[in-house]
């Protein structure tokens, strides 16, 4: 699950980037180098969480950040953080996860 939640995270920050963007899987997969299987089980959480939309074109799925503008607003904000800063945040959160936990 830790592998699925960073990629969920690649993800956010990936449309975050390109918000008005439809992409299919494999490009998905691509630019983000993860296997169809964790990439698929992503993008399917990301779905049923509201935060990506699916098209079918011509028989091909493609998907793009949610035209709900209020689960869209966090996704974009987060992004314009940058990289470097957006991880630092997810280490800070997970660092006190773990103190939380023990």
């Amino acid at each position: 699950m830790v592998a699925q939640n960073g990629l969920v995270r690649e993800l956010l920050l990936f449309w975050g980037m390109h918000p008005n963007a439809k992409f299919d899987r494999k490009a998905i997969c691509y630019a983000l180098d993860y296997s169809k299987l964790d990439t698929e089980r992503a993008l399917r959480i990301m779905i049923e969480e509201g935060l990506l939309d699916s098209h079918s074109r011509n028989g091909v799925t493609l998907y793009s950040l949610t035209k709900d503008e209020e689960r869209r607003r966090p996704v974009l904000e987060l992004a314009a953080l940058g990289r470097d800063r957006w991880q630092l945040m997810i280490k800070r959160i997970e660092r006190e996860d773990k103190v939380a936990n023990c």
